[in-house]
């Protein structure tokens, strides 16, 4: 009867292993469920939860969605690394070529607790740099392909999945045994008698995560940030907070109904490959007035769930107009777009001498959302609209029409 089990439960995991991970690529891809279901893979990484929860210096996640972030860990209490073995949908991936493999040893060092207490570490001083590492936000990073958004910087962080999947013809789930700071949380966060040897490896890499986390995190948070810093997606309250918790999973790019949402492709390591808006992508790339999507689906808290009465108060830039460029400054001609199209109420039109409509952007009113620069028509010397980011995004006080002030919930 053992033997036979033994035979069968080969069988049986592959079974679970692929129900796994069509059932991923269903939610990464999308169909008839809530497009708020591609949250659901990167949350379950205990990992991506705390290290995030660390650099935020606040628990700032939901219990819904710290739950199975929580079921995992107590799996691996369980059975240490069966989530690795029999959920884990890129786990999977890295398995496939298994029977084909020629099982080379080509990568002989074990990696995987340096990345994950170099990534803890880098978290506790509010910068954990290796943490996009993390597989289930790597997995999410294939939905760009699903969603048309892929682009070359998109992959900077993504190059992983397609060369270790190369590399595991060689040696059988290098990531998995190799580099994976998942499955090195899963497998020692089970108490039991180990040997000496095995603790020894254990300090030494505590100890070297140690040394070079919390330096090497320090050293890149005070790097000179590019000269033109990012516009924020809302949600966010700092660019450094931003950098430190968002996993470029990418989630945010692929919901974005306007695709005002691009991946940055400038600045230090830190801020490289984030998720920025840009208002020039294509026609109809603003920040929607009436949307808070992005924000929904963010697995980390990188983008605080905002209502929508709440991101409409949100400012995350300020524009304002280049009369040298405005063809109802500079040309004289009539052009109402940019009044039009703001949602807030913040263009003044005052009228010229010669009786032509002139805008004034109401910097207190305004709040970042690209709208007018979208639709400027002026080509003559570049859009006539200049967006000002915010470094640290903030409640607008001034009250309106639309909405009530309130703060964060």
């Amino acid at each position: 009867m053992g033997s036979v089990s033994k035979k069968v439960l080969p069988f049986i995991r592959w079974a679970v292993r692929l129900f796994v991970l069509a059932l991923a690529l269903f939610l990464l891809i999308g169909g008839p469920v809530s497009e708020y279901a591609v949250r659901v893979l990167p949350a379950l990484s205990p990992l991506s939860v705390f290290a995030a929860g660390l650099a935020h210096r606040a628990w700032y996640i939901s219990l819904s969605w710290t739950l199975p972030a929580l079921f995992v860990l107590l799996i691996a209490f369980w059975r240490r690394r069966f989530f690795c073995r029999w959920i884990c949908p890129l786990g999977t991936i890295y398995a496939l070529p298994t029977k084909v493999s020629l099982k080379k040893r080509i990568f002989p060092w074990k990696l995987s607790g340096y990345i994950f207490w170099f990534t803890l570490f880098g978290a506790l001083v509010g910068l954990p740099l290796l943490l996009f590492l993390d597989p289930l936000s790597g997995f999410t990073r294939m939905g760009a392909i699903g969603h048309g958004t892929a682009s070359v910087m998109a992959w900077v962080p993504g190059f992983i999945i397609p060369l270790m999947l190369l590399l595991s013809f060689f040696q059988p789930q290098l990531w998995c045994t190799q580099l994976c700071p998942l499955g090195y949380f899963l497998d020692v966060i089970k108490i039991r008698k180990k040997s000496e040897k095995v603790m020894s490896q254990t300090r030494r890499e505590f100890l070297t995560g140690l040394a070079l986390g919390v330096p090497i995190a320090l050293l890149f948070k005070g790097v000179a940030r590019a000269k033109t810093p990012p516009v924020l997606p809302p949600g966010t309250t700092s660019l450094d907070d931003f950098a430190a918790t968002c996993i470029r999973c990418y989630a945010c790019v692929n919901i974005c109904p306007t695709e005002v949402l691009v991946v940055r492709k400038e600045g230090g390591l830190a801020e490289l490959c984030l998720p920025e808006m840009d208002f020039d992508r294509c026609e109809g790339s603003f920040c929607e007035q009436y949307c808070n999507e992005c924000m929904l689906v963010c697995p980390t808290g990188a983008l605080r769930s905002l209502s929508l009465e709440q991101k409409q108060k949100q400012k995350v830039a300020t524009a304002s107009i280049i009369r040298d460029a405005c063809l109802a400054w500079a040309d004289h001609q009539e052009c109402m777009a940019c009044d039009e199209y703001c949602g807030y109420n913040a263009i003044d039109m005052h009228e010229g001498k010669n009786g032509i409509p002139k805008p004034i952007i109401d910097a207190e009113k305004c709040r970042g959302c690209g709208a007018c620069r979208n639709v400027c028509p002026a080509v003559r010397m570049g859009k006539a609209v200049h967006i000002q980011p915010l470094l640290t995004p903030r409640m607008v006080t001034v009250p309106d029409e639309d909405t009530e002030e309130e703060g964060y919930g």
